[in-house]
């Protein structure tokens, strides 16, 4: 799939706006990250045509976008996956490493973006005062082809 059919199916998914502020200087993957922590708000999308197209122009940043966007994906099925294969619902920490998560609060994020979305199905229920999560709808992940596809050997 190609890197701007991407950026449309996940506008279409997550939605969009860009709060026209700037990116932050430094590491491509930490801009992005604090650019997410400041402009993601309840009830507003991200549309990341917008990010590709107005914030986060360059290719590495790009690259940094499609990797967050898979994982983005990813992470109900990989909780799922470990809760069926060890009773536990794993940690904010576990899945942070699992998908190699260098940034504080970089999952943080991407669970506030499935959170805030009225258009996401509900398929984790979050801690308010943790934000860890508490359960897992494993039948509606196994009904959404697009979240069922989990981070290969997560374990």
């Amino acid at each position: 799939m190609s890197i701007r059919l991407l950026a449309i199916v996940i506008a279409v998914l997550i939605g969009g706006c860009t709060g026209g502020k700037e990116a932050p200087k430094g590491d491509p993957e930490a801009r992005i990250v604090a650019y997410l922590m400041e402009n993601v708000r309840p009830g507003e999308a991200i549309f990341v045509t917008d990010l590709y197209n107005k914030v986060f122009t360059s290719r590495e940043e790009q690259q940094v976008l499609d990797r967050l966007t898979d994982a983005f994906f990813k992470i109900p099925a990989t909780a799922a996956q470990i809760h069926a294969a060890t009773g536990k619902i794993p940690s904010l920490q576990e899945l942070s490493g699992l998908f190699e998560f260098k940034i504080p609060g970089e999952i943080e994020i991407l669970l506030k973006i499935m959170d805030y979305d009225p258009r996401m199905p509900k398929l984790l229920e979050r801690d308010p005062a943790t934000g860890e999560i508490t359960s897992i709808d494993v039948d509606r992940i196994a009904s959404e082809a697009r979240f069922r596809r989990p981070l290969a050997n997560p374990n």
